[in-house]
């Protein structure tokens, strides 16, 4: 299998929003990259084991994706997805259903809720 990268799961994101064509995106990159560290805490909320080696005393330290210029606490988006493969497909979704919540012709017929829940079954179910 190919190494994914944090951007690979933003794209795929892209992908299933139907947001591929560089010259009209519907969303920014910073607008997806905060939707995706917003997954990665309520992650790390659901499942703090997946960031044990970050605890620092008794604070769960989530790294924050930036597009450029990681400083202390942050990951670049080119750099190798560094968590179990099992989370990638789930925060996809995730980042894909909050997205959608802003487009009210997603909201009518409830395609972001069901795919924000399918983050959550997916994450706890693991």
């Amino acid at each position: 299998m190919a190494t994914k990268t944090y951007q690979d799961l933003v794209e795929e994101a892209r992908d299933l929003l139907q947001d591929t064509d560089t010259n009209l995106e519907r969303y920014s990159n910073a607008f997806l990259l905060r939707i995706l560290n917003r997954g990665l805490r309520d992650l790390g909320t659901m499942r703090p084991d997946v960031f044990y080696d970050l605890f620092s005393g008794n604070n769960l330290n989530v790294p924050e994706i930036v597009e450029s210029g990681a400083g202390a606490g942050q990951i670049n988006w080119t750099d190798v997805f560094s968590l179990e493969f099992q989370f990638y497909s789930p925060l996809v979704l995730y980042v894909t259903g909050v997205a959608e919540v802003a487009d009210d012709e997603y909201t009518v017929n409830t395609r972001a809720a069901l795919l924000v829940q399918q983050f959550r079954n997916q994450v706890i179910g693991l």
